[in-house]
């Protein structure tokens, strides 16, 4: 067996047979589909049921886990030499399996790879991720680098260095903890093709109730492997520099400028990955944080542009288009 589609099942029954469709028609034909139902309350599991395939293996939890619990049970079943990740509302496009499964058996120093999204449902975009194993271990420190809903495991590198999903880590963000902790043993890399439309709306994970408190406990989580001590402060700041919370202020402001300085001379310290690398990625994250200040007010906009020495021409035409339009919306 060469592959191992590992796919948790929670009231998906809106989406679950375009689904499963999208992989039944993919170019490549060596597989097995593991669907863990985790204790759906809608028609997922009748629906798994229905499918006459023998390719579809269904295991049916008797609680709800939760996505890492169910992803990790499809993990444990796996018998291919790789696990391809696949969640039960995106596309997967026709030739994705076998782009991968050639990038794999190309580059056997990588131990997981992923591809581009293409966004699809309540938003439309593409979401692009690293290529090469630097970039993406510069990536660690802020997201993970390797989409967990495309992304193909090298399952002897999961199985010798007893890698997975932990019972206690949160529903939403566990495919960073998991890539922190791959980062250790294995390699990286992307393929520059959106293989996989996502589809974006209320039924994704990260989303619901507990959402932040959720988020808090993956910021903290990924921090500590990183050597921090993951306070409340700390994680309260990685998270604005995430844009994962909305508010901000002169202050926090100067706090994210402060703390991505700081984890610049980390990394240069501890050589996590090229110092290079890592200044282009926070750098990147900092950039990025102009389009949250933009809501607020006035006084952060000025801390924002004062600590950044200015902004490059592009930021001010959009910062003057910005102005613009809404002044012309209030007239």
């Amino acid at each position: 067996m060469k592959v191992s589609v590992a796919m948790p099942v929670y009231n998906a029954a809106p989406f679950l047979k375009e689904s499963l469709d999208s992989i039944f028609a993919q170019t490549f034909s060596d597989f097995e589909i593991i669907a863990v139902d985790d204790k759906s309350t809608d028609q997922s599991l009748e629906m798994l049921r229905s499918i006459q395939d023998p390719r579809l293996r269904i295991i049916s939890l008797e609680r709800n886990l939760g996505h890492p619990g169910a992803t990790q049970t499809a993990f444990d079943q796996s018998r291919g030499e790789y696990i391809i990740r696949c969640d039960s509302d995106d596309l997967n496009h026709p030739e994705r399996f076998a782009k991968q499964v050639a990038y794999m058996d190309a580059n056997p120093e990588v131990g997981a790879s992923g591809t581009w999204l293409q966004l699809f449902g309540e938003s439309e975009g593409v979401w692009k991720y690293p290529l090469d194993n630097t970039t993406c271990q510069a990536r660690l420190m802020f997201n993970t680098p390797v989409p967990d809903c495309a992304a193909i495991f090298r399952r002897s590198v999961l199985q010798e260095n007893n890698i997975g999903y932990k019972p206690d880590w949160p529903k939403s963000g566990g495919d960073w903890i998991l890539m922190i902790e791959l980062a250790a043993v294995t390699r990286f890399g992307n393929l520059e093709e959106k293989l996989l439309s996502y589809r974006r709306g209320p039924q994704n994970v990260s989303g619901g109730d507990g959402a932040s408190d959720t988020r808090r406990q993956m910021v903290r989580m990924a921090l500590q492997r990183f050597g921090f001590e993951g306070t409340q402060e700390q994680v309260n700041i990685h998270l604005a520099c995430l844009r994962l919370q909305k508010n901000t202020s002169p202050d926090l402001v100067r706090d994210m400028h402060v703390w991505l300085q700081h984890l610049k001379q980390a990394n240069r310290a501890m050589g996590q990955c090229p110092d290079a690398a890592f200044r282009k990625e926070a750098e990147f994250v900092w950039r990025r944080l102009f389009f949250s200040v933009l809501e607020g007010d006035r006084k952060t906009l000025w801390t924002y542009i004062k600590l950044n020495g200015g902004l490059p021409r592009d930021l001010w035409i959009y910062l003057l288009k910005t102005r613009i339009s809404t002044f012309s919306s209030k007239t």
